[in-house]
């Protein structure tokens, strides 16, 4: 090869890698994810906003958050009336909310309804909104209580406030916080009747009166009330997917509540006053039968027959 011929392939080469570092890189293959199916990243240099878009779109896929959000935001600051801006501020949010950044996430979602106010893609926002609230709810019960309760106030007849209700007082429940858990599972009734949620919401009451009883150690009251919301749900779902749950929640009540009256009697008979002991025997035999304590009662009437303290 000549010194010309050289020379001139040199600076051939030298050209080809000047426009390639000038482009944006491009992607030649497809992409697939659930949410936006395949996607073709622009084949050529990204000239355009809608290149640009796709460009975008793939690094999402992709998982290359950051440079998604650098992206899209691009395509915001260079084409503010463009119709990619809207729906590229909707995917900086879902690009934080992917990598984890939460806040982020939110504060995006929040720019898209400040940005375009009277935006048909509201709902979705809410949706999104909603699905951050319920990530936090794995590391911050009452961050995503407070993501819930905006959804609500947003729009308190919307689709997605009932679902949003039942998220709040989960999330209270989940946070030992049993008390408010009770007042938003009862206002969620109150304010929702006809939902789908209500059978859960029915059984999560009762529920939640167990593990408060649990947390004030024995206030057989909010026990009382518990077994009481399990019968009922039992009676409106008799079928129910809770069914079952139920029916053990009101086993395990029912022994407490016979322990409970047992030990009663057993309080009369250190005192020596054997019939009032019997009688709450006899009650323990009567209402609770087939438990341990009304095995122990027997014993105990046995026992005071025995010693003729009782006929």
């Amino acid at each position: 090869m000549g010194t010309l011929t050289k020379l001139s392939y040199g600076i051939l080469l030298i050209s080809i890698t000047g426009c390639m570092l000038l482009t944006t890189p491009a992607y030649g293959k497809w992409v697939w994810n659930k949410e936006t199916g395949w996607i073709e990243p622009p084949s050529e240099a990204v000239t355009t906003v809608e290149q640009q878009y796709k460009y975008a779109l793939s690094l999402l896929v992709e998982r290359k958050y950051i440079n998604a959000i650098k992206e899209f935001k691009a395509i915001i600051k260079n084409n503010p009336a463009s119709e990619f801006a809207e729906i590229s501020q909707i995917n900086i949010g879902r690009a934080y909310f992917l990598n984890g950044d939460y806040k982020r996430a939110l504060k995006s979602y929040d720019e898209v309804l400040q940005k375009y106010p009277g935006t048909k893609r509201a709902q979705e926002v809410l949706e999104r909104k909603f699905e951050v609230g319920v990530a936090q709810m794995e590391k911050d019960e009452l961050a995503a209580i407070r993501i819930f309760e905006k959804i609500i106030e947003k729009h308190p007849l919307g689709p997605l406030a009932p679902d949003a209700q039942v998220k709040i007082a989960d999330s209270y429940f989940q946070h030992g916080q049993y008390e408010e858990a009770l007042d938003a599972y009862e206002k969620f009734l109150e304010n929702y009747p006809k939902n789908e949620w209500v059978p859960y919401v029915q059984y999560r009451i009762p529920l939640t009166k167990v593990y408060h009883e649990k947390q004030q150690e024995r206030n057989y009251g909010l026990l009382v009330s518990a077994r009481e919301g399990f019968e009922e749900y039992l009676i409106s779902n008799p079928h129910g997917v809770y069914a079952g749950d139920a029916e053990r929640m009101i086993e395990e009540i029912r022994v407490i509540e016979a322990e409970r009256e047992f030990n009663v009697g057993e309080f009369y008979l250190r005192v020596k006053k054997p019939l009032s002991a019997a009688m709450y025997f006899e009650f323990v035999i009567q209402d609770y039968p087939g438990t341990v304590w009304a095995e122990k009662a027997e014993e105990r009437l046995e026992f005071l027959r025995m010693i003729e303290a009782i006929k």
